[in-house]
């Protein structure tokens, strides 16, 4: 199997995990089905949430896989999971750059008893993407940076409310001191700035990728990007987050108009990888 038809496949699967956790949470409110299923209800939760961390990093490898090249592909790959792994693991410890805040073990293991295995590779995925979209944006190397991490952070204007309050039901990360935001420090998109400008430093040392390297990311990068952000959406609107689903998809449309605002032409006829 080509790295297209890996993409689809692994794209398709991940878009169907999405769309099972939300079917199965609507199905919840649906009486005789929530008592039904109240005894798996952890478990329902877990497996598609757990499914949706693992295919993250292989939607985003397989989609860049031929414009990168293999090796590339692969030093991205453990570039932002080692920049991501050592600034979660020192935020964890000190609360520096995100301010104090700690995981439970709704992920599972964790790196150290600290972060779960699952974060640093979401930081490739979601960064890879970022740097791809900013660069479309045309605005030279340092510009570029800027704006890898503002997308980074687009996508944290829902997942934080999301993950740190579950609707009151289910939480995966923790502020003890809360916030204004949704119960996270503004302090916390500092340390997503500085992370993920360092993330796309890496990238342009490790010799860069040009935006939009071929029609298959010029067309499905968006797609993957707001599949990313629109779970979160979701997950807001219904565990009683509304207006964090809200603010998050109204950013989510600005980042999407002014990426298709700005989008390169196409390097090969729309239909080769229709």
């Amino acid at each position: 199997m080509d790295a297209r038809r890996a993409f689809f496949a692994l794209f398709w699967l991940f878009a169907g995990t999405i769309a099972f956790a939300i079917l199965g949470t609507l199905s919840l409110y649906i009486e005789p089905v929530e008592q039904f299923f109240r005894p798996y209800y952890q478990s329902l939760v877990a497996a598609p949430t757990w499914t949706y961390m693992a295919l993250m990093p292989l939607v985003t490898l397989a989609l860049y896989w031929k414009a990168l090249g293999p090796w590339k592909s692969l030093l991205f790959l453990l570039a932002a999971s080692l920049i991501g792994a050592g600034s979660e693991l020192l935020g964890t410890n000190t609360g520096i750059p995100f301010a104090p805040y700690s995981y439970t073990d709704r992920l599972g293991p964790k790196i150290l008893g600290d972060v779960p295995y699952f974060i640093p590779t979401s930081w490739y995925a979601m960064a890879v993407l970022s740097y791809d979209l900013g660069g479309r944006l045309r605005l030279g190397v340092a510009g570029r940076a800027i704006a890898t991490a503002l997308l980074m952070i687009a996508w944290d204007v829902s997942l934080d409310p999301a993950m740190n309050q579950g609707g009151g039901t289910f939480v995966f990360w923790d502020y003890p001191g809360g916030g204004p935001y949704f119960g996270m420090p503004w302090v916390n998109w500092y340390g997503w700035f500085v992370t993920s400008v360092l993330i796309a430093l890496a990238f342009e040392i490790l010799g860069g990728m040009k935006a939009a390297p071929d029609i298959l990311t010029t067309r499905w990068a968006p797609t993957v990007f707001a599949l990313n952000v629109l779970f979160p959406i979701a997950v807001c609107l219904l565990y009683g987050l509304p207006w964090a689903g809200v603010i998050g998809a109204v950013v989510l449309a600005i980042v999407l108009a002014l990426v298709r605002w700005r989008r390169p032409r196409a390097v090969t006829p729309d239909h080769v990888y229709s």
